[in-house]
């Protein structure tokens, strides 16, 4: 199926911004870490707590980084057994998440048309860049963004904003590709053009708009990207 674009959308884009977990990164490995914990099945559960906790921490006007916060997502969901330790070997897992079967191609088409690419995570900088080093994909980015360098969580505007500056590409000219539609809100809020592949949620929610280019994978997106 060819990748999908939505009509009006005339611009040649300088830039990519990329998010990481789901998006490029899959995080199907820390299932196992569940299993030994007695927590089979919770992981989506766990992730969405994370991810609710840290949007309401910035919401609310606090800060946490992503460590703190899904600590405390994982002691939630068994309060009276997980320990400090458990803690660890999950955020230990992070470091040997991998990539999606497509996005060593996809990351090379970007590269070989010459267009800028970074990462914007919730995790830390140095921690993706490891990811990436280890998954044999540095060479293909510029370089590697967290929001904890403004102390906000996407999908607040900050993030969004230090991104397309770090570039030095104005939003209306900057992609953001997510496999998360609330993601894209954030990023369309400012300005930028958005590309989202469906492969984690099937269907865009209504209630954020609609993205301008979709995709099943990440191979399909970048193409899009590529041919405007």
């Amino acid at each position: 199926m060819p990748p999908q674009r939505i009509r009006g959308l005339e611009m040649t884009p300088s830039a990519v911004v990329l998010d990481v977990n789901e998006t490029l990164f899959s995080l199907s490995s820390l299932e196992s870490v569940f299993d030994d914990l007695g927590l089979t099945g919770k992981m989506p559960l766990w992730f969405a707590r994370t991810l609710r906790n840290g949007f309401a921490l910035t919401t609310s006007g606090t800060y946490r980084s992503f460590p703190d916060v899904a600590r405390g997502a994982l002691r939630s969901l068994d309060p009276d057994r997980i320990c400090d330790e458990d803690a660890d070997a999950l955020m230990q897992a992070f470091a040997h998440l991998r990539p999606h079967a497509d996005v060593e191609a996809g990351l090379q088409r970007l590269h070989e048309a010459g267009l800028r690419c970074v990462t914007l995570s919730v995790g830390n900088a140095t921690n993706v860049e490891k990811l990436f080093e280890r998954a044999g994909l540095n060479e293909f980015v510029q370089q590697h963004l967290s929001c904890e360098a403004v102390s906000r969580w996407k999908p607040d505007p900050q993030p969004y904003l230090y991104a397309c500056a770090q570039l030095g590409s104005p939003p209306k000219e900057t992609f953001m590709v997510a496999a998360h539609a609330w993601d894209l809100a954030g990023a369309k809020g400012v300005g930028m053009r958005t590309a989202w592949l469906s492969r984690l949620e099937r269907v865009f929610d209504v209630n954020f708009g609609q993205p301008d280019l979709v995709g099943n994978d990440f191979v399909d997106v970048v193409d899009n990207i590529l041919s405007l």
